[in-house]
């Protein structure tokens, strides 16, 4: 029997996935894009770090995390990604999105708004930000 929370999670999990990609430049969705858990998505923005966006979104009430859960607490890029092939610079610009049974498609389109607008600014103060101009 399937779980219709675990459903809606899944379906809220594809949307942010389709959305940000759609949304954002230079982005990558790290791991598999079905087989993983249903309320989880991971993302490595170029050319700004993970850590900047989690303060922007946490200012604008939305909590997320960059790395992994079991390192949520270190500096260092998160091991799994870099075993996944990322680069150190991708690895840093990650950011994990974990869903409850009780987020709201509402809730949803602020956090992509947001995310969105914060990718923006950070991008257009970042240093490294000219690298993506020249793609």
């Amino acid at each position: 029997m399937i779980d219709e929370k675990a459903l809606k999670l899944a379906k809220f999990r594809d949307y942010i996935k389709d959305q940000i990609l759609k949304r954002i430049d230079a982005v990558i969705f790290n791991g598999h894009p079905t087989r993983r858990l249903p309320g989880n998505c991971n993302f490595s923005f170029k050319y700004i770090e993970g850590e900047a966006i989690v303060l922007r979104l946490d200012s604008a009430g939305i909590a997320v995390s960059s790395g992994s859960a079991c390192s949520s607490s270190s500096m260092k890029p998160t091991h799994t990604l870099i075993a996944m092939g990322l680069s150190n610079a991708d690895a840093f610009g990650s950011l994990r999105i974990t869903l409850g049974f009780e987020n709201t498609q509402g809730e949803i389109d602020y956090f992509l708004n947001e995310t969105e607008k914060t990718i923006k600014e950070l991008r257009s103060i970042s240093p490294l930000h000219e690298g993506l101009k020249k793609i």
